[in-house]
């Protein structure tokens, strides 16, 4: 609001600065990312002075609307009402659903995709609704998972597997319709209220913006947000595996624990020496999913190029969580 407000006159500014030869500030002339997001705390703290709740709406609506990025003008599947996706692999292959993180796009996830498929898996990377190539929409998690599970609820679908909070989704499109599948989570929360207090932590947000927050969220999804995580990772049993990296600074390792924790028949994996980001290009990652995925017999590893031929691929400027 306020930024959207003064955004004319920025970039008025911007361009006096350059025709003047004064420094610009860094990034991309017209993103102005340190004065947006000083500008959009500000606002946030003085939204919740008047009103915690209204302080609590303006966050969530930012958490759940992400900006489409379209890499291509011809790419819109709007018009169909399919969601945007790549397929790799053998048709006969069995059936894999890899679901990205938050303010992120399937992309992050060809690693993966690309491993999985050369092993004989059929993989399907859809970016999330509301989500990079898809049309923009704020939308909750359970509104994405029951969109996914509308959509592939037919494809006989064997395993999910979710990056971060992709994890929680693709628990809540398993509960959504997805029944018979296998999930495999990558560094995913412990629940919504975990994910939902790190956003506020990360953004700034006064500590008053917290307990409306959830309260709204109990009303507006039928269950408390510290639920939304641990009942359906308890209901998965024997048929969810954990993977985390320890380094992870921005889902810590102590959630995935917890996950376990209500979970004990599940797996546990934890990989040294990779983060939150560079988990998705380890080749233990790639062994520890295909071994959930492939039958014993198809799932050997592959010869793993050196490090410094791996493909790095994501969003730049994109936070994924």
């Amino acid at each position: 609001m306020l930024f959207e407000l003064a955004y004319p006159g920025l970039c008025a500014w911007a361009l006096l600065r350059r025709a003047a030869g004064r420094p610009a500030p860094a990034g991309p002339m017209f993103a102005f990312r340190a004065i947006r997001g000083r500008m959009r705390r500000q606002e946030l703290s003085g939204l919740a002075a008047l009103n915690p709740r209204w302080g609590a709406w303006l966050a969530l609506h930012r958490f759940e609307r992400m900006v489409p990025e379209r890499s291509d003008p011809e790419d819109d599947p709007a018009a169909t009402g399919a969601l945007a996706e790549q397929r790799f692999g053998p048709l006969e292959g069995p059936k894999v659903l890899l679901l990205h993180g938050w303010n992120a796009r399937s992309d992050m996830m060809l690693p993966l995709a690309l491993e999985l498929a050369a092993r004989g898996a059929r993989v399907i990377v859809p970016d999330l609704p509301g989500e990079g190539r898809n049309p923009a929409r704020p939308m909750s998690f359970g509104a994405k998972a029951r969109i996914l599970a509308a959509q592939y609820s037919g494809e006989s679908i064997q395993t999910v597997v979710g990056h971060s909070a992709g994890g929680l989704i693709a628990a809540l499109a398993l509960e959504a319709g997805l029944h018979r599948a296998r999930l495999v989570t990558i560094c995913a929360p412990y629940s919504l209220e975990t994910l939902l207090k790190a956003y506020l932590f990360r953004i700034g947000a006064p500590e008053s913006l917290e307990a409306p927050l959830l309260s709204y969220i109990e009303r507006r999804d039928g269950r408390p947000a510290d639920r939304i995580g641990p009942d359906l990772y308890a209901a998965m049993g024997a048929r969810l595996l954990v993977v985390h990296a320890r380094r992870d600074w921005q889902v810590r390792v102590s959630e995935a624990e917890a996950i376990q924790a209500v979970a004990p028949a599940a797996g546990l994996r934890l990989l040294e020496d990779c983060n939150h980001h560079s988990i998705l290009a380890d080749p233990r990652l790639f062994d520890a999913v295909a071994g959930a995925v492939l039958p014993a017999a198809t799932c050997k590893a592959r010869p793993t190029p050196p490090a410094t031929a791996r493909p790095r691929t994501g969003i730049a400027g994109a936070q994924p969580c």
